[in-house]
């Protein structure tokens, strides 16, 4: 039997008792439901392949389908597998990416406030990484429990969000960290077109609501320019406090998942001159937040 350390009542557990290589039924159907509660589980010294790491995330729904390397480098090589992001300062041959390289900016803008694949029609359910190389210091990763910051809320304000649509745009986060518009395709847009997305999720496990907010959120269906971004900033920077986020430090050889339904998560700067190498699964959720045939009023 698996065993569980809560970091805190509902959010945050560190798992043990288990190899994640030699995953019987019963130690995943106890993993499942304390990824339903806790939002983020955490194991050590688990030194996965990346197929274990695939065969894992799988277990959690359909793995979702990555365009990162046509969108970073289209053509190129990669370093790790079909199937996986590339979280990592290494190039295709394990060097360190040069400062103007796409896949460097790329990935900065993982230190923006974010939850994975928001910018999809059918947004991601879990996300799974591992650590192969890490820094000795800076790098990790923050969560923050959206259901906490949703709950903390007055109830006439969680009242007039409650049915607000958002934007969700792959290339707003991206900009802002200085990838060049002008290397936007439209060939490459055309692989990362906008979407809405409910500003309010209900979970579907634990019926618990919760914010659903990122950096690629361009506007507020209905607001205008202004307002919407003041609202996404505001709540943004409600939902960030420090009693609702949780730090993550990187030992090699960990594995981490989240619930993308309702959590975000940043990574942190590090000393971009060491090697930091991670990958990621992602598993997308059962269906879009906004039916595929809704067209928010602008």
């Amino acid at each position: 039997m698996i065993s569980i350390k809560p970091a805190t009542p509902t959010f945050v557990a560190e798992i043990g008792d288990v190899d994640l290589a030699r995953l019987t039924d019963a130690d995943f159907a106890d993993i499942e439901a304390a990824f339903e509660r806790y939002a983020v589980l955490i194991f050590h010294n688990q030194p996965i392949t990346e197929e274990q790491q695939l065969a894992f995330a799988r277990r959690f729904g359909e793995l979702e389908v990555s365009v990162q390397p046509f969108v970073q480098t289209p053509g190129g090589k990669r370093r790790i597998g079909d199937g996986m992001q590339d979280i990592s300062n290494l190039d295709e041959n394990g060097k360190l990416l040069s400062e103007s390289d796409n896949r460097r900016l790329i990935n900065l803008a993982n230190q923006f406030w974010h939850t994975d694949s928001s910018f999809k029609r059918r947004p991601a359910r879990m996300s799974m990484l591992t650590a192969q190389s890490v820094v000795s210091t800076g790098g990790e990763t923050e969560f923050a429990d959206m259901r906490a910051a949703w709950d903390a809320l007055p109830a006439d304000r969680q009242q007039k969000l409650e049915g607000l649509i958002a934007e969700h745009d792959y290339y707003r986060s991206r900009l802002m960290v200085g990838l060049d518009p002008k290397s936007i395709s439209p060939e490459r847009r055309a692989l990362r077109p906008a979407v809405p997305q409910v500003l309010v999720r209900t979970h579907p496990a634990t019926g618990r609501k919760s914010l659903y907010l990122a950096s690629h959120i361009t506007r507020i269906f209905g607001m205008d320019a202004a307002e919407g971004r003041n609202l996404v900033d505001e709540l943004t920077a409600h939902a960030t406090q420090r009693a609702f986020v949780y730090q993550h430090r990187w030992t090699v050889d960990d594995v981490v998942l989240w619930d993308n339904r309702c959590t975000m998560h940043r990574g942190r700067p590090f000393d971009e001159s060491l090697p930091r190498a991670m990958r990621r699964a992602t598993i997308s959720d059962v269906g879009p937040t906004v039916p595929e045939d809704s067209h928010p009023a602008a």
